[in-house]
């Protein structure tokens, strides 16, 4: 799946002067990615991640370092799909706890799937 990459060299906001800075293109091939019509292979898991809160429940704003997905080791997310060779008690529309260590993330225009690998499955929430 190609994506175009463009490159500018002027200088962002808050950025060193000489950075580059890479935009992506929306190509046809990601546009076309349906998430229904996926299934993952082996001992895979296709898990939608849950949105990190930006806010707490009292108003508080959480800044994106301290709170976002690069900070956390572990992710929440729910299942959409399940591999043939996945022996974990886990179906379709269960929430898991999982490393994000041990997933591959993809971009698709309906935000971010993982596929995640049976052993980096942490925990089945209830």
């Amino acid at each position: 799946m190609p994506l175009r990459l463009r490159s500018r060299q002027q200088r962002a906001p808050g950025r060193q002067a000489g950075c580059l800075q890479v935009q992506a293109v929306l190509t046809k091939e990601k546009s076309e990615m349906d998430v229904s019509k996926m299934s993952p292979l082996g001992d895979r898991l296709l898990v939608k991640p849950q949105e990190v809160e930006k806010q707490t429940a009292g108003g508080i704003l959480l800044s994106p370092t301290s709170s976002g997905k690069s900070m956390q080791d572990a992710l929440v997310g729910t299942v959409l799909a399940v591999g043939e060779d996945v022996d974990i008690g886990v179906a379709a529309g269960d929430r898991v706890l999982f490393s994000k260590y041990g997933s591959s993330d993809v971009e698709v225009p309906d935000g971010e799937i993982c596929f995640v690998a049976q052993k980096s499955i942490l925990a089945k929430l209830s």
